[in-house]
């Protein structure tokens, strides 16, 4: 497995680089520690902090967070790019054809939003792999929470969880939320017993098929992990996924790029932004390379 990880020097790239250290990954990983930093300008003068300096920090920062995974992957690599950190990132993957993409949650850019940095969304957004976010302090990972909604890009979350070498003490939690359907207010007083009807009938087929879906995820995993729990709430999909994490001290957040949903940022669903706009551990968003 190819494995890109982000080190800028903030405490939540350095919990990253501790989360990583803990996560399940084979053996053999190819992992490389990267960071950007701004060009060079002709007046270092008009800095903070001079460019010379910076990368001399910069260098020091990497080569710790290698030192550190060198530990447990003594090939690991570290190196720094010129630019913008955002599509830095999306672009060292490419290049390297990588699988995952590692980063905190927040980093030392500008905030996004008061749970998650504008690099970490940004990569999430475009990342033409899977792209792993980390908060919180790290530890092993024993509880998951995986969410699945029938899709391909959900099946996809099933399918990248299930290819890590999983410990058989870690307890996955399926979980395939069924959004409420509602009937318009303004529908004429005789017709809404039949709208009632009709939306309960759309409601009992949806659930019909998340239980197949959930079912079909319980299958592919039992025999990969210690134990496996499904449920089928009804609500918020984004927001029963963090609210079953925190009710279960989750250890990761699993979910597909993009859901069922109408809206799409790019290469992210709106439900999976916002659980990883949310949530208070780590979510991997699972994308296959390509």
């Amino acid at each position: 497995m190819r494995v890109l990880v982000a080190a800028d020097g903030s405490r939540d790239a350095a919990e990253a680089v501790e989360w990583l250290a803990h996560f399940p990954l084979p053996a053999d990983s190819d992992i490389e520690v990267l960071s950007a930093i701004p060009r060079p300008i002709f007046n270092e003068s008009v800095l903070r902090t001079s460019w010379t300096e910076l990368r001399k920090q910069t260098e020091a920062v990497v080569e710790d967070a290698r030192a550190r995974l060198a530990k447990r992957w003594p090939a690991t690599t570290a190196r720094i790019v010129e630019g913008d950190a955002r599509p830095a990132l999306v672009d060292a993957a490419i290049a390297s054809a990588a699988d995952l993409i590692v980063l905190g949650a927040r980093g030392l850019g500008g905030v996004a939003s008061i749970l998650l940095g504008s690099v970490s969304l940004s990569v999430a957004r475009h990342a033409p792999c899977s792209v792993l976010v980390c908060r919180s302090g790290a530890r092993p990972v024993r509880t998951v929470t995986i969410g699945v909604d029938g899709g391909s890009d959900s099946e996809m979350s099933v399918e990248v969880f299930r290819e890590l070498p999983l410990s058989d003490s870690i307890v996955a939690r399926v979980v395939g939320v069924v959004e409420p359907l509602r009937y318009p207010a303004t529908a004429p007083a005789f017709v809404t017993a039949s709208l009632k009807a009709a939306i309960k009938d759309l409601e009992d087929e949806r659930r019909r098929e998340m239980a197949t879906a959930v079912s079909a995820a319980v299958e592919r995993l039992r025999w990969r992990v210690g134990r496996v729990i499904s449920a089928t709430p009804v609500g918020s999909p984004a927001e029963v996924l963090v609210r079953d994490a925190e009710e279960h001290e989750a250890d990761l957040i699993v979910v597909g790029a993009r859901g069922l949903g109408p809206v799409e940022r790019v290469l992210l669903g709106s439900v999976s932004e916002s659980v990883l706009r949310h949530a208070g551990c780590p979510v991997l968003i699972a994308r296959r390379r390509g």
